[in-house]
């Protein structure tokens, strides 16, 4: 039975599997844009390549994000900055500006689920040395995200395969079940944008975060949980 409302959705049976989008999701925030921020302030990346990175935030949220571009100018402007510091400023980003973001419920609704025998994946677009720390941090046991390349210590351009974007969440969840032998009919999966419709309707049980119109009305025609959480204060 679908509910909607601020309170996470229970579970009867723990599903086989939860792939768990990231920006507007578990959190009313682009995770690419805070980094990016954070990277300015530091004297890491220039102010338009932040007003870039806000831009198509924005796109995203309207479902029209042009991720190929995103990709290309995200890592243009950080393939001097060695993995090392990248890394251990994601984990500074974590802490200051993604935790204190979360949605009300988020972590003791996931935890519940783990501890019931459900394994947390995040599918998201963004870098996975970004969210390595909220992977960590939800206990979850892998993330899917846009491959990239690292050489020499330092990023050098994205890997084989899709972006983990659109149909490209659907392709390396429907990957990692089957390698883990794990049906994606007995799956969850958490989104919050017109882009994840794909993911959302491949596994068994559907939840929407703060849906727009049109994800609403699909969640409402298909009988998904839709969960509207109350917004954290703002951080700096």
């Amino acid at each position: 039975m679908s509910v909607e409302g601020d309170v996470w959705p229970i579970f009867n049976e723990p599903p086989s599997a939860a792939f768990i989008d990231v920006d507007g999701t578990l959190l009313a925030e682009t995770t690419t844009y805070l980094f990016a921020r954070i990277l300015m302030r530091r004297g890491l990346l220039r102010r338009s390549t932040l007003l870039r990175a806000l831009y198509h935030g924005l796109q995203h949220r309207f479902g029209r994000l042009d991720y190929g571009s995103l990709i290309n100018v995200g890592l243009k402007h950080i393939t001097s900055i060695p993995m090392v510091d990248l890394e251990r400023i994601a984990y500074e980003n974590f802490a200051e500006h993604v935790k204190p973001r979360l949605y009300p419920g988020v972590v003791d609704h996931f935890n519940a689920l783990r501890k019931r025998g459900t394994p947390l994946v995040l599918v998201s677009s963004s870098p996975g040395f970004v969210l390595e720390p909220l992977r960590i941090f939800l206990g979850c046991v892998d993330a899917l995200t846009t491959k990239v390349v690292v050489s020499r210590g330092r990023l050098v351009g994205v890997g084989s395969g899709p972006p983990c974007y659109g149909e490209g969440k659907l392709f390396w969840a429907e990957e990692w079940a089957a390698r883990n032998g794990l049906p994606m009919e007995r799956a969850a999966a958490y989104a919050d944008n017109w882009s994840d419709r794909s993911l959302l309707q491949h596994v068994g049980r559907a939840v929407v975060v703060h849906p727009g119109k049109r994800l609403s009305k699909m969640a409402r025609e298909l009988g998904w949980d839709v969960v509207r959480p109350s917004r954290p204060a703002r951080g700096s």
